[in-house]
C-alpha cells in the first residue's frame, strides 16, 4: 500500500468531488428493486451568494444520515434547490445597481460551487429554482385551482407597511415597530390584498398534529400559532347609549368577576366611544403608539401592560348589572375573538397584571380546591360571589351562565387568513386579470406561466402598487372572459407561497404536463424526514401543511400530511457565544476553515458540536475544530500501523461502534456516534488494528468524512466506491464486555451518567461524557476550565 506522507485534504477532496459528480453517484432513481425509498429533505437556501456556517450545519450534517441510509440499503432522495424570489434579493440588487435576476442567478452559480465543496450527496439532477418559469408556472396553476375553489380571494385588510421597502411585512418581520430588514418605522395600512383561507383549515391543521411523530415542542408551537379557543360570545351594553359590544371569553363562568372591559385600539367601536369619553382626545395618540408595535410584541408574556381608560364611559355587566370601566389596551388584538374582552383579574394573569397597574378591583369568583387564596387562579372549582350560581362547578357553569346572559358558545382562533400579496418586483406574478365588468378573472391555463417581465425600472413605488404597474404593455391585456379591457394583477406572491410545495416538485422535477405525477408522488411522499430551522415552524411548515391539505382536497396529492417527521436543528453561534453578525465581527467564513482544515473536518466538527435533533445554541470553538482535525489525521496515520493479529479488545469495541453509530444515526444523534468512533480510534491505537478491522472503521466513518474515507478505501486496494459499500453488521456475541457507569457532574452537581467499558481511559470517559445531551445542556456551550476525574466513579466539569 502506498502511504502518503501527509494528509493533503485539498487534493483529496477536490479529486473525489469531481469523480462523484462524473459518475452520477447520487442521482436517484424513483424505484430500485429490493430497496425501500427514503425521502430526506432539508430546507432549500435563499441564494445570498455566500455559504455561511449555518448552511454547512443545515446541509452537511443531514448528509451524514443520507449517506448512512444508502449504505444500509435505502434508495435515498436527498435533493437541493434554491428559494430564489423575495425581498432580500431585490433589495441587495437595488443597493448594487443590478437587476435582481442577474444578482440571483449569479449567486446561485456561486453557491452551487460552494455546496459541492462540502461533499454533500445531493441529487443535482432534481434541482428546483423557484424563480425559473418552469417552476412558477405550477405555482400559478395551483393558486388558480385555489381561486376557482374559493380558497383565494382579494379583500381590504390591515397590514404592516414598510415605507422604505414599500411592501407589506408579515408580523414576524416587524421588531419593536420597525422593519427587521431596513429598520424603518412600520405603518398600519388598509390595503386590497390577495389572501388564502388558511382559517378554513384551522381545525384540520390541529387535528393532523395528533397523528404526527414530531417533537412535542414543534407541535405545540403550531397549536399556539393557530390559537384555538373554545368559549362564549356575550354582549356588554355601554351605559346611556345604544352601543352593544360583544366580547369573546373562554371563561364565561367567571363573568361575575369581570371588573373592567378592554377593547383593542383598532376596535370599530373605539371612535364612537372616544366621542363620549372625557379624555377622547387622548385616544388617537394611544392608537398611533399601538399601531407601531407588532402583534408578537403586543402579546408577549411579561411585557408591561399599557392602556388608556375611556373616562366617563361605562359598560354594564349583563350578569349582575354592575357598571365597569372601559379601557383600550394593545394586549387585546382586533382580529382575535371580537377584539374586546371582559377582564377578570382574579382568574387571568394578564388581566391581573393590568388591574394591579391601574389599581382596579380584583374579585374572586372561583374557589380554589385546596383553599389557597393566592391569585390569579386560572383553574376550575366551585363558583362563589356569583349570585344564583354559587356552588356550581365551573365547567357546568360555562354553559348555564352563557345561556342566562343571552350569549352563545363559540370557537375562535388567533390564526388569520394568509396574506400572499407583495408589492415588489422580484416575485411570482399573481395570475389574475382585473376586468371592470367581470371582476378578477383567472389567466387561462394555456397562457401560463405569466412570466415576470424585464423592466427598466424595478424600484418600488410610493403609492403601494408593485413596480410591475409601470410595465404598461404587460399590464394592459384583454379580459379572458368578455374580451374587454383588462389589467393584470401587479402584486407578486409572498415567497412562502413558492416554498409551500417545492418538496413535491423534487419528486418529479422534469414533468411538463403536471406539477408532479401522482404515481411518482406515491413513491416518495410524504417526506420521511424534514430537517430545518426552528424559526420556520410556525410559518413555512404550517403554510406548507395547509397548502398540501388544500391540494389533497382537490385530488392532486395522495395524503393529507406532507411530512412524516419534522426535526428542528440547533443554532451555531459565534466564538463569543452570540448570534453571528457581521456588525459584531463574529461571523465564521466556512471557506477559510475548509481551505485550512478540510471539509471532512468541518463536517465532523459540526456533527460533534452538540445534539442535532433538538433546538440549542452551540458556540463555534476554534480549539474544538482543531481537535477534530487531529482525530482525522490520526485516522489517516493509522493506515501505516496495521497489524496481522486481531486484538479482541479492538474487535469488541469495533462491533460496539457499528451498533452504536447505526442506532444513533436515525435519531440524528451524530455527536454521540462520533464520540464512539473516537473511542474506537483510541483503542485501535493502543491495542492494534488489522486491515480488515481498519476497513470496517473507515466504512462506518464514511458518511461523516466522505473524502478521506474514499481515498483510504482506494489506497487499501479497492476499486469500488466506499459509499456503495454495505453497512457492516455487528456480531451480538462480541458486544458483551465489562462496563462501568460514570456520574457526570457540572460544577459538582450530577447532571447525567454514562456507561463506558471497564478499562476506558480518562480521555474516553471525557469524550463520552461531553457528548451526552444533558452534559451539553448544562455546559450551555461553555468550555470547562477544569476537569476532575475520579476513576470508576465520576467526572466533574468545572466552569
Amino acid at each position: 500500500m502506498d502511504i502518503m506522507s501527509e494528509y493533503d485534504h485539498k487534493t483529496i477532496e477536490q479529486k473525489w468531488q469531481k469523480k462523484w459528480a462524473e459518475s452520477g453517484l447520487y442521482k436517484t432513481e424513483n424505484e430500485i428493486s429490493g430497496k425501500d425509498n427514503f425521502y430526506l429533505l432539508v430546507e432549500f437556501p435563499y441564494p445570498s451568494g455566500d455559504l455561511h456556517v449555518g448552511h454547512w450545519y443545515a446541509f452537511s450534517v443531514p448528509d451524514m444520515l443520507a449517506r448512512a441510509l444508502r449504505m444500509q440499503g435505502k434508495n435515498v432522495l436527498f435533493p437541493i434547490g434554491f428559494d430564489a424570489f423575495g425581498l432580500p434579493a431585490e433589495n441587495a440588487a437595488i443597493k448594487r445597481g443590478l437587476n435582481p435576476r442577474e444578482w440571483t442567478y449569479g449567486n446561485i452559480e456561486t453557491m452551487e460551487k460552494q455546496l459541492h465543496s462540502m461533499g454533500a450527496s445531493f441529487d443535482w439532477s432534481r434541482k428546483v429554482v423557484t424563480c425559473n418559469p418552469d417552476y412558477y408556472r405550477w405555482t400559478q396553476w395551483q393558486f388558480l385551482q385555489f381561486f376557482e375553489k374559493g380558497l383565494a380571494y382579494q379583500k381590504e385588510t390591515q397590514v404592516n407597511w414598510c415605507p422604505s421597502c414599500k411592501t407589506v411585512l408579515a408580523n414576524e418581520q416587524v421588531t419593536n415597530g420597525h422593519c427587521e430588514r431596513c429598520g424603518t418605522e412600520v405603518e398600519k395600512k388598509e390595503m386590497l390584498q390577495w389572501q388564502l383561507k388558511i382559517t378554513d383549515y384551522a381545525d384540520r391543521l390541529l387535528e393532523g398534529l395528533e397523528e404526527l411523530d414530531w417533537p412535542e415542542q414543534i407541535k405545540e408551537s403550531q397549536r399556539n400559532w393557530i390559537g384555538k379557543s373554545e368559549g362564549a360570545e356575550i354582549a356588554f351594553r355601554v351605559k346611556d347609549s345604544d352601543i352593544e359590544i360583544p366580547v369573546f371569553t373562554t371563561r364565561p363562568d367567571t363573568i361575575f368577576g369581570a371588573t373592567y372591559m378592554v377593547l383593542a385600539p383598532e376596535h370599530k367601536a373605539v371612535a364612537r366611544l372616544a366621542k363620549m369619553a372625557e379624555n377622547g382626545a387622548e385616544v388617537p395618540r394611544y392608537q398611533d403608539i399601538s399601531a407601531k408595535r407588532s402583534e408578537i410584541e403586543r402579546t408577549a408574556e411579561g411585557k408591561e401592560k399599557t392602556g388608556l381608560e375611556l373616562m366617563g364611559v361605562k359598560a354594564v355587566n349583563p350578569a349582575n348589572g354592575e357598571e365597569i370601566p372601559i379601557f383600550i389596551a394593545d394586549y387585546v388584538l382586533a382580529h382575535y375573538g371580537t377584539g374586546a374582552i371582559m377582564a377578570v383579574p382574579a382568574h387571568d394573569e394578564r388581566d391581573f397584571a393590568f388591574a394591579q397597574k391601574f389599581n382596579l378591583p380584583i374579585k374572586q369568583v372561583i374557589e380554589q380546591p385546596d383553599g389557597d387564596a393566592e391569585l390569579p387562579y386560572a383553574g376550575g372549582g366551585a363558583l362563589t360571589n356569583s349570585d344564583d350560581f354559587d356552588g356550581m362547578d365551573s365547567e357546568e357553569a360555562k354553559t348555564a351562565i352563557t345561556e342566562a346572559v343571552g350569549g352563545a358558545l363559540k370557537c375562535t382562533y388567533k390564526l388569520r387568513d394568509w396574506v400572499v400579496s407583495r408589492q415588489r418586483y422580484w416575485g411570482v406574478p399573481i395570475p389574475i386579470i382585473h376586468c371592470k365588468d367581470c371582476g378578477p378573472v383567472a389567466v387561462p391555463e394555456e397562457q401560463l406561466p405569466v412570466e415576470l417581465p424585464d423592466v427598466e425600472d424595478y424600484l418600488p413605488r410610493d403609492d403601494g402598487r408593485s413596480p410591475l404597474a409601470k410595465a404598461d404593455e404587460w399590464v394592459h391585456v384583454s379580459c379572458p372572459k368578455c374580451g374587454g379591457e383588462g389589467e393584470r394583477e401587479t402584486d407578486t406572491f409572498d415567497t412562502f407561497v413558492d416554498s409551500s410545495w417545492y418538496f413535491i416538485r423534487y419528486a418529479d422535477p422534469q414533468n411538463e404536463k403536471v406539477f408532479a405525477d401522482k404515481k411518482t408522488q406515491a413513491q416518495w411522499l410524504p417526506v420521511n424526514l424534514y430537517s430545518g430551522g426552528a424559526e420556520h415552524t410556525t410559518m413555512h411548515v404550517l403554510y406548507s401543511r395547509f397548502w398540501y391539505k388544500a391540494l389533497f382536497d382537490l385530488g392532486l396529492v395522495n395524503e393529507q400530511e406532507p411530512y412524516t417527521v419534522r426535526m428542528n436543528r440547533g443554532l451555531i453561534l459565534g466564538p463569543d457565544g452570540h448570534k453571528m453578525s457581521k456588525s459584531k465581527g463574529n461571523v465564521i467564513n466556512p471557506d477559510e476553515v475548509v481551505e485550512r482544515l478540510g471539509a471532512d473536518t468541518v463536517r465532523l466538527y459540526l456533527g460533534f458540536i452538540g445534539p442535532y435533533n433538538e433546538p440549542g445554541s452551540y458556540p463555534w470553538n476554534p480549539d474544538g475544530i482543531v481537535g477534530v482535525r487531529r482525530f482525522v489525521e490520526r485516522v489517516w496515520r493509522l493506515q501505516g500501523a496495521l497489524t496481522d493479529i486481531a486484538s479482541e479488545e479492538t474487535e469488541r469495541v469495533l462491533h460496539q461502534t457499528i451498533k452504536k453509530v447505526g442506532d444513533d444515526m436515525p435519531t440524528l444523534k451524530f455527536n454521540t456516534a462520533i464520540a464512539q468512533m473516537m473511542i474506537l480510534l483510541n483503542v485501535a491505537e493502543k491495542q492494534g488494528i488489522t486491515k480488515e478491522q481498519y476497513e470496517t472503521l473507515i466504512t462506518v466513518l464514511a458518511p461523516f468524512a466522505p473524502h478521506i474515507t474514499e481515498e483510504l478505501w482506494h489506497m487499501l486496494g479497492h476499486e469500488t466506491l466506499i459509499h456503495n459499500e454495505k453497512w457492516p453488521r455487528y456480531d451480538e456475541s462480541k458486544l458483551a464486555s465489562e462496563t462501568m457507569t460514570i456520574a457526570v457532574q457540572v460544577n459538582g452537581k450530577i447532571r447525567a451518567q454514562v456507561t463506558v467499558p471497564a478499562d476506558a481511559s480518562e480521555k474516553d470517559v471525557r469524550v463520552t461524557a461531553l457528548a451526552e445531551e444533558n452534559t451539553q445542556k448544562w455546559l450551555d456551550g461553555k468550555e470547562p476550565k477544569k476537569v476532575i476525574y475520579v476513576p470508576g466513579r465520576l467526572i466533574n466539569f468545572v466552569l
